[in-house]
């Protein structure tokens, strides 16, 4: 448990060169921050699900700006893995005399954005809508406009060819996921709880997003996963204009949703 992320996996290899994978979350940084400010929420997994003050939270949230994510996340990486986990192959004075370090490259990473509803019953119906009129609606040109690629993903012979798919999922009652893959590409849409819309863009492997996957590029990786998901639920607006607007609400500014991404 960090003070500042909260809770973080390092997993390590027991032999030279000690290969590591950090998985930490984002979203339990800024419930660190929030619970030092004094703001209530719940929290259901890695989703804020309630907030008494969501423009607080926001602010929290924007108050770490992509740059400085990158030295704040190697910061975290480093207080962890040489003490707690590399000091079992390489005591302290081993790893100062072999001058060991490690480098940090991203390979898997998820952006998310929360539409948080006044009314859970109007987002099941608005949802609902959603998964109705789109599916039949895509094709593989708007898939790639989407993920913002210009081809279908890098084929290997290994690997052999990418998966696209276009998924409705139910895993339980009251609950569906509407997953789009397109290679190691992934964009998802599912609620999570009584009043969260959730819109996930996640990279399995982030070379598929054809930057360089080091720390200091961790910016650009965001960045072009914050692209798809506003395109995502752009295109969603697009084709379900008219689900967008409930009876009795009005559009724009003024209506249902506020926003929050993480």
């Amino acid at each position: 448990m960090d003070p500042a992320f909260g809770h973080l996996t390092i997993k390590m290899s027991g032999h030279p060169p000690f290969g590591a994978q950090v998985i930490l979350n984002g979203h339990e940084y800024v419930a660190v921050a929030a619970q030092a400010d004094g703001i209530g929420f719940v929290k259901e997994g890695n989703c804020f699900t309630e907030i008494a003050d969501p423009q607080r939270l926001a602010r929290v949230a924007d108050a770490w700006p992509r740059d400085a994510a990158i030295g704040r996340l190697g910061q975290v990486c480093d207080r962890w893995i040489y003490t707690a986990c590399l000091c079992f192959g390489l005591d302290l004075q081993e790893q100062e005399r072999s001058g060991f370090r490690y480098g940090y490259a991203v390979y898997q990473a998820e952006y998310s954005r929360n539409l948080l509803f006044k009314s859970g019953a109007q987002m099941e119906v608005l949802f609902d809508r959603v998964l109705d009129r789109t599916r039949s609606r895509l094709d593989i040109p708007a898939i790639r406009t989407i993920f913002g690629l210009k081809t279908r993903p890098h084929r290997t012979r290994k690997d052999g060819p990418p998966a696209q798919e276009i998924v409705i999922e139910k895993p339980r009652y009251g609950l569906s996921w509407f997953r789009i893959s397109f290679g190691r590409l992934q964009l998802k849409a599912y609620t999570k709880g009584e009043h969260v819309l959730r819109f996930e863009a996640t990279v399995h492997n982030a070379k598929e997003l054809r930057c360089r996957r080091s720390l200091d590029n961790f910016d650009q990786i965001i960045t072009r996963l914050a692209g798809m998901a506003d395109r995502f639920a752009t295109m969603l607006d697009r084709m379900n204009a008219s689900a967008y607007v409930p009876s009795g609400t009005s559009p724009g500014r003024n209506g249902p949703l506020r926003g929050q991404s993480g």
